[in-house]
């Protein structure tokens, strides 16, 4: 009888422990795994972009505690560069840069200050560029995109198989380009203009599919390119070639508002801007008096082949105008504003 007893009273002490258990509170954990984003981007590993890029990621990681990831794809890991905008328009890549160089027909009217000669150094690009904040976050927004920074590659130069010192010198020869402006350069300089991912560009001169190409004399050691051209031409085609990072807006508006902050703030702590500019006008002074320690030519033009240069590439400036309309007009002017013209 006494061992029957003490058997109901455990199995009574037990029925209780489990509806305890069952009353008691449940700790949800609000966000089981964290939001990743993905940042693909064509700089080498090595390149300060990648470095300054992955900071941030790191730095959001660090103040979302765990909760959200910004992942850095270097060196078109991910998507090849023509392929950027497309990848953040339509939402495959959360976030990403919105380069110039690859500047399509959907944003063309934002390239102003990539004509041609439009600048002759970062300095004075990235003045106008900040000039013209709000004019970039007005055309990004019509397309669904969040501007979060701009920043820029070193001044635009050729490299190539032979030495381009004249106007004389683009005739005939076979020029990787990015894009329609700088497609339509080469053609009023009597190029051939040969459009070529950045990827690309290191087997396009080793298997002289091009003469020529034009890019930031920067990528010389990252990309390698000092093995397969040993010329490198200070034409400075622009001061900057100019990228904005942006966010798909609809992957922006369903982030939780800390962490929209988060990553608002992870741009300041970092002083990505700043960080970004200061690296790349360092980077392409310094790169210039070490091209020859690696093998390569450095070759200036007078200033009279320039001035030829210049007046030559008007031609690519109006064709640009007449393609934007009424908004390719208006930054036209904002830029031609801020640089004093």
């Amino acid at each position: 009888m006494r061992k029957r007893t003490l058997l109901s009273l455990a199995v009574l002490l037990l029925a209780l422990a489990a509806a305890a258990g069952a009353l008691a509170p449940v700790k949800v954990d609000a966000q089981a795994k964290p939001i990743v984003w993905n940042l693909p981007h064509i700089s080498a590993p090595t390149y300060y972009h990648t470095i300054n890029y992955t900071a941030f990621g790191n730095k959001v990681k660090e103040k979302s505690g765990g909760r959200m990831e910004i992942r850095f794809h270097a060196a078109s890991s991910l998507y090849p560069g023509p392929e950027l905008l497309p990848a953040v328009l339509d939402g495959r890549a959360e976030i990403a840069p919105v380069l110039a160089a690859y500047l399509t027909d959907v944003l063309l009217e934002m390239g102003p200050l990539e004509l041609p000669f439009m600048t002759s150094s970062m300095e004075e690009h990235k003045k106008a560029g900040f000039a013209l904040r709000g004019f970039y976050t007005e055309m990004l927004a019509k397309k669904g995109l969040k501007m979060l920074a701009m920043s820029a590659w070193p001044s635009q130069q050729i490299f190539s198989t032979s030495p381009i010192r004249t106007v004389a010198d683009w005739k005939g020869k076979k020029i990787r380009v990015y894009g329609a402006d700088t497609a339509n350069l080469a053609r009023l300089m009597g190029a051939a203009p040969i459009n070529i991912a950045f990827g690309e560009v290191y087997s396009a001169l080793e298997k002289k599919t091009v003469d020529g190409a034009m890019t930031s004399a920067t990528n010389a050691e990252p990309m390698k390119f000092f093995e397969v051209a040993k010329f490198i031409n200070y034409w400075y085609l622009a001061g900057a070639s100019q990228e904005w990072i942006v966010a798909n807006q609809k992957a922006w508006d369903g982030l939780p508002r800390d962490l929209q902050q988060v990553v608002l703030d992870a741009v300041k702590e970092t002083n990505l801007e700043e960080k970004e500019w200061g690296d790349g006008i360092a980077f392409d002074a310094r790169v210039k008096k070490r091209l020859p320690e690696i093998g390569m030519t450095v070759v200036d033009p007078s200033p009279e082949e320039l001035k030829k240069a210049r007046a030559m590439a008007k031609g690519a400036w109006d064709t640009w105008l007449s393609r934007t309309g009424a908004d390719g007009k208006r930054g036209f002017d904002l830029a031609q504003k801020a640089l004093g013209r």
